[in-house]
């Protein structure tokens, strides 16, 4: 315990040092043990924390991560990838074909058949890229100045992008990470993929209206927000959807909401998947 408390705590330092930023997360939950929402993580901070039991997560302020899923993926067949990956590192994608599995291969089917498949591909081999215990990805990138960031949950199936100041993903030294690629300094995205999904809505009007929804202006969706993440919630599907509809009109974080996850309610148990598809179906509502 004594180990792993100066393993995080010089991981939190040395991050620091480089000038990025990350959070203790509760081992068993998932779920950050401090308050971080627009909090900058000093020395002070990092070393005012007792990482003795906590996981490592880096807060997306300076970068953005490119979040490969594998929660639609035959388990043995994302393990089998995982150990080709392991042993093949990012190059695996230049080989690696959808021909046999369709769309079987979850997030990792969204990039090989996507339209920027070469330039995503060139783009992940200059930078820093860790594996997940399910078999997933994460590819982390600099953020550019000039670019609008903002969190794309499903911007394709099984792919979501964590881009928000206030989004964070869970990395090595934690359980169920491991370091696929190592680089210097993270490489900025090269390309159309990033101006694409980053690219600010163009609003085209009609006589009097518009074709974007315009924002609810009540507070059921603020209200909902705040009773799924207090964990007060009573309806939690219409909550959940409510407070997401709510947060995706004003880019907010959506990570908060993911505490409804395991709750329990009579004999329910509140699923990832439920989760998932609720999250999913605001994302559309929303968007469109």
């Amino acid at each position: 315990m004594e180990e792993r408390l100066r393993t995080n705590r010089v991981t939190a330092l040395a991050f620091l040092k480089k000038g990025y930023q990350v959070i203790p997360l509760n081992r068993k939950t998932g779920q950050p043990i401090i308050k971080f929402k627009n909090v900058d993580m000093t020395e002070e901070i990092i070393n005012s924390i007792n990482w003795s039991n906590c996981d490592v997560a880096l807060l997306m302020r300076g970068m953005w991560c490119i979040d490969i899923d594998t929660h639609n993926m035959d388990h043995k067949l994302a393990q089998e990838m995982k150990v080709m990956f392991q042993l093949m590192g990012v190059g695996l994608f230049d080989i690696l074909k959808t021909d046999r599995f369709n769309r079987g291969l979850d997030g990792y089917s969204s990039i090989l058949l996507s339209e920027y498949r070469g330039e995503l591909i060139e783009n992940f081999k200059r930078t820093y890229v860790e594996l997940t215990d399910s078999g997933g990805m994460h590819i982390i990138f600099k953020k550019r100045n000039e670019v609008d960031y903002s969190q794309k949950i499903g911007v394709m199936p099984g792919v979501d992008i964590k881009a928000n100041d206030n989004n964070y993903v869970k990395i090595f030294p934690s359980d169920g990470r491991e370091v696929l690629q190592k680089v210097d300094g993270l490489a900025p995205y090269v390309g159309e993929f990033e101006k694409q999904i980053f690219a600010k809505p163009v609003v085209t009007h009609y006589f009097a209206g518009s074709i974007v929804k315009p924002k609810n202006d009540n507070h059921e969706g603020s209200q909902a927000y705040e009773r799924v993440v207090s964990g007060s919630s009573i309806n939690r599907n219409d909550d959940l959807f409510k407070a997401a509809c709510w947060a995706f009109e004003r880019d907010q974080v959506i990570d908060d909401l993911s505490v409804i996850v395991g709750t329990v309610k009579g004999r329910d148990v509140f699923t990832l998947e439920e989760f998932e598809r609720t999250i999913e179906s605001a994302r559309r509502t929303v968007f469109g």
